[in-house]
């Protein structure tokens, strides 16, 4: 991720947490791969999975880049869902690519 980057904060559902954090302790930045999954799909069309996140569950925070932020945020504004679950849609697509969900 290069150039301008901004703060996320986000809560995953347990699942994409567990296996995000198992990929991450094997391959590298947890960041640089939820920036990954917001660049390689679009977010307009990508089909949403229901996500059950709530105050309880535990947040995190990833430094993202500007383009993925703004992609991950146009897109949820235009299908009128939130951020969560649109990154948390991503996230469990380009997990289950890799093998990793």
């Amino acid at each position: 991720m290069k150039g301008r980057r901004v703060r996320l904060f986000l809560r995953l559902s347990a699942e994409v947490n567990n296996r995000l954090r198992t990929l991450m302790r094997y391959h590298g930045e947890l960041s640089k791969y939820i920036d990954q999954a917001l660049l390689s799909f679009d977010l307009r069309n990508i089909e949403l999975i229901p996500v059950a996140v709530g105050r309880r569950t535990r947040g995190m925070t990833a430094v993202i880049s500007i383009t993925a932020n703004g992609r991950l945020r146009k897109a949820a504004k235009r299908r009128r869902c939130t951020v969560t679950e649109l990154a948390n849609s991503a996230l469990h697509k380009w997990l289950g690519e890799r093998k990793a969900l």
